[in-house]
């Protein structure tokens, strides 16, 4: 009986979820090589209402002006959401306003403007794109005997606990 716990335990330890993720707040951060996140204002003061982003290049001149509506503080939503998406459980992040038709490798800067308050510029580098994956881009012999080896150990261990669990029952009688 001892031996099932044991077993039931192990099974339930890579059910555990931890959620190690963590998001500082007004840092521009740009995973695309054309377009850009930023942050939005973090003030509920701001909320529900509709303000300008205006965009700058290097040189200081502005290339783009951009409606934006801050979501209400109780419903930030349908912006872009990181989905940390775990047995079946989905916790939406907001993470900020996406910043599209930016030039790869350049450096920009944004503002947020709502009525008469004007937030610091923020200033970011678009990344390079990766154009194609590197030629070594394969498995190797060693990743292939280490999974069979593996695989054989799991089979062995399956068939194990199957054997412990039937003697051991007819050995209690």
């Amino acid at each position: 009986m001892e031996l099932l716990r044991l077993s039931a335990l192990l099974l339930f330890i890579p059910t555990a979820y931890g959620d190690v993720t963590s998001l500082a707040n007004n840092l521009p951060i740009n995973p695309f090589a054309n377009s850009a996140i930023i942050a939005l204002p973090d003030s509920c003061a701001f909320s529900g209402k509709t303000g300008r982003l205006y965009v700058f290049d290097s040189s200081n001149t502005r290339i783009q002006d951009l409606p934006i509506n801050v979501p209400q503080c109780r419903l930030k939503r349908n912006l872009i959401v990181v989905d940390n998406a775990q047995n079946g459980n989905m916790d939406t992040v907001n993470v900020g306003y996406q910043i599209t038709g930016l030039n790869a490798s350049s450096a920009y800067s944004a503002q947020y403007v709502f009525d008469t308050t004007t937030f610091d510029r923020a200033n970011f580098t678009t990344q390079n794109p990766i154009k194609t994956l590197p030629a070594t881009f394969a498995r190797s012999g060693g990743m292939v005997v280490i999974t069979v080896l593996l695989s054989i150990a799991m089979f062995l261990l399956v068939v194990g606990l199957i054997v412990v669990l039937v003697l051991g029952g007819k050995g209690a009688k």
